[in-house]
């Protein structure tokens, strides 16, 4: 589990290749579902990685890739607001990044 909290923790610093890789062995070990949500969202991160990289296309290409897996989860898990972050993914995306803060992996408080 520290590899996930590290790839949260450097994703949400915009370090979206090393989350990309921190969150590969846990999708490694995972079942389903926890299987589907390291895949989107490492399918999330390489989109934001293309979006760095001036890719636009690779945005959307890899977002279109990661957003079914999200949606069809729970609202939150693993300790993720993931219908926040897909409705944040979904603006950003929509507007190709052009001037807006990069989203973030929001954590529910307790």
């Amino acid at each position: 589990m520290d590899e996930y909290y590290e790839g949260i923790r450097l994703f949400n610093m915009g370090e979206f290749w090393h989350a990309h890789e921190q969150w590969e062995a846990c999708w490694l070990r995972a079942t389903e579902p926890e299987a589907t949500f390291y895949k989107g969202i490492i399918q999330a991160a390489a989109a934001l990685v293309h979006w760095q990289r001036g890719n636009p296309r690779g945005l959307q290409r890899n977002w279109a890739k990661s957003r079914p897996k999200l949606v069809g989860l729970p609202p939150t898990m693993n300790g993720l607001n993931l219908a926040s972050f897909i409705a944040d993914m979904d603006a950003f995306v929509q507007r190709d990044g052009l001037n807006l803060p990069f989203p973030r992996l929001p954590m529910l408080t307790t």
